[in-house]
């Protein structure tokens, strides 16, 4: 048996559909594998750059379709923005949950550092988004107890699981787990 990829011209021409099934079913749609008795010996139409650049395209297109309708949202969210570039993701994802998130939102806390003030299982209630963290993403603001604190969006989990706000926390959460 012998592996061939696909040229570019080729990969240009593949249908949307069969690339989102293929990643979502963890399948490779970028070559094939045929029996030698299936294959004849052709010159190339194209260069080992041309292919590289056009799968590069591709995979960014279709970065998050193996995470099925999560990714499709995801996707949306991040619609012609560099995957590989954090910082332009966070603020694309910034922009969009201000638009969309209806503040303010009763949360709980699902992860914390052991050394936080905030602790695993407290119920906060998120006020805005002031700002990115590189290491932590988008920062909340949060009331606790009364006061005010920031911690990470990524460790927080809206409790009314009815509301949009909920799966737009949860789309955020996924895509940070998972950048």
């Amino acid at each position: 048996m012998i592996t061939i990829e696909w040229d570019s011209l080729t990969l240009k021409q593949i249908p949307s559909y069969y690339i989102e099934q293929s990643e979502s079913e963890g399948l490779d749609w970028k070559n094939m594998t045929l029996y030698e008795s299936e294959l004849e010996k052709t010159k190339p139409r194209d260069s080992e750059e041309n292919v590289k650049q056009i799968q590069d395209k591709l995979l960014d297109k279709y970065h998050w379709a193996s995470l099925g309708d999560e990714g499709v949202r995801i996707s949306k969210v991040l619609e012609n923005v560099n995957p590989r570039d954090e910082m332009k993701c966070l603020q694309k994802w910034v922009e969009y949950l201000d638009r969309r998130l209806t503040f303010p939102i009763n949360a709980i806390v699902s992860d914390s550092e052991s050394n936080w003030l905030i602790k695993r299982g407290d119920k906060v209630l998120i006020k805005s988004l002031p700002h990115i963290v590189d290491m932590y993403g988008i920062i909340a603001s949060v009331r606790l107890r009364g006061e005010k604190y920031e911690f990470p969006l990524c460790d927080l989990e809206a409790i009314d699981k009815t509301k949009a706000d909920s799966q737009l926390i949860g789309d955020y959460r996924t895509w940070f787990a998972n950048k």
